[in-house]
């Protein structure tokens, strides 16, 4: 009886250091860390976690913008012209009073559907500047556009292979800040297109870390953000800015100070980012719908007759006739240059290039994007 007893008064004593000792260990189980979420949503642009990092959800885009997911937007009305270049590629061309802009304009762009396996987009990378027109018929192009600014301000990756990773904080000898790289263009190793969202001072990057901040710390962020992205998934890359749509997000249109007059931003350096994209200038850009589209566009300027747009005129543009997922701005001005197959002038070019103040005069680019019939 008195083992009994012993037995039961040995257990009573220990049971509460037990119990200290499995909620002492509770304490020591490690939680799985939080999810990092890119900017731009899961699958930015159709492609394959950029970064390594864990994808997050649409939820971090919601917005008014929400209403336009999931509509499949045909260019078509008054100024709207098509035609059909190859099966599964369309091109369009607006001529006339923009309402968005409320200016005279010459747009042009081309619809490829993804889905079509006939064909491929390709990063196009030159060791000297070449006219879009050479780049155009020396791969024996469907459509062509020129692609990224200097290659100093900018990140140029080409078949596996970094030309050059945003080599200047400032823009030329200007002393103006790089802003030239909040975002990228780039080609999986299967060829699929994507645009990712990194970020800038001017707005968060989450996954890149990128939260205010310098132009110069935001430079070395988005630098080591490419660089994340492996060169065997992602051997194609480009950056460029503004990304005037993420997710659905009108980004563009929160790019510059537009309660400044264009004139007052016509005063300012050329490369500062007021002037560079508050003021009508030729633009390049390039979109990726829900449905699987890339859109090509290029929109003429300089002239009274084609006045170009400022960067939130024509994310308004892309939002209204492509409602695109993702849209980036490439380089403007006078490399704005756009050739398709059986189109244009003698070297198929179809708009309007001004090169200096020289009407239908290219510019020497390095980076260019195609479409190749495979």
């Amino acid at each position: 009886m008195r083992t009994i007893q012993r037995i039961l008064w040995i257990t009573t004593a220990l049971l509460p250091l037990f119990f200290y000792g499995c909620e002492k260990g509770k304490q020591h189980v490690e939680l799985p860390p939080p999810t990092t979420e890119i900017p731009g949503g899961e699958d930015p642009g159709g492609g394959n976690n950029p970064g390594g990092e864990t994808p997050g959800g649409s939820s971090t885009h919601s917005g008014p913008w929400d209403e336009n997911r999931g509509k499949v937007v045909t260019p078509s009305g008054e100024g709207w012209t098509s035609k059909t270049v190859r099966e599964g590629i369309v091109y369009y061309a607006f001529s006339g009073t923009d309402a968005i802009s409320g200016q005279p304009q010459k747009i042009f762009a081309v619809d490829l559907d993804l889905s079509n396996p006939k064909y491929e987009l390709k990063l196009t990378r030159s060791a000297s500047a070449v006219y879009t027109s050479e780049v155009h018929k020396n791969y024996n192009a469907i459509a062509t556009i020129n692609a990224g600014y200097e290659a100093p301000s900018i990140y140029i990756r080409s078949e596996g292979k970094d030309f050059s990773v945003i080599n200047n904080v400032q823009i030329g000898d200007t002393g103006q800040d790089n802003w030239k790289s909040e975002g990228a263009f780039y080609l999986t190793s299967s060829g699929e297109p994507g645009i990712v969202f990194v970020g800038s001072p001017k707005r968060d990057g989450v996954v890149s870390g990128i939260k205010g901040g310098s132009y110069a710390d935001a430079c070395k962020k988005q630098r080591e953000y490419y660089q994340g992205m492996k060169k065997a998934s992602y051997p194609y890359l480009l950056s460029s800015a503004p990304l005037m749509i993420d997710d659905y997000e009108p980004l563009g249109d929160t790019f510059c100070d537009f309660t400044i007059s264009e004139s007052q931003a016509n005063a300012l350096n050329s490369e500062n980012l007021e002037h560079h994209q508050r003021v009508r200038h030729p633009r390049t850009a390039i979109g990726i719908t829900e449905n699987k589209h890339f859109i090509m566009l290029v929109v003429d300027g300089r002239r009274t007759t084609r006045k170009g747009m400022s960067c939130k005129e024509l994310t308004d543009f892309m939002v209204k006739w492509f409602n695109p997922q993702w849209a980036l701005n490439l380089d403007g001005g006078g490399s704005t240059t756009m050739c398709v197959e059986n189109l244009g002038d003698s070297r198929n070019v179809v708009n309007s290039p001004i090169d200096g103040s020289v009407n239908g005069q290219e510019r020497k680019r390095d980076t260019h994007i195609v479409i190749l019939a495979k």
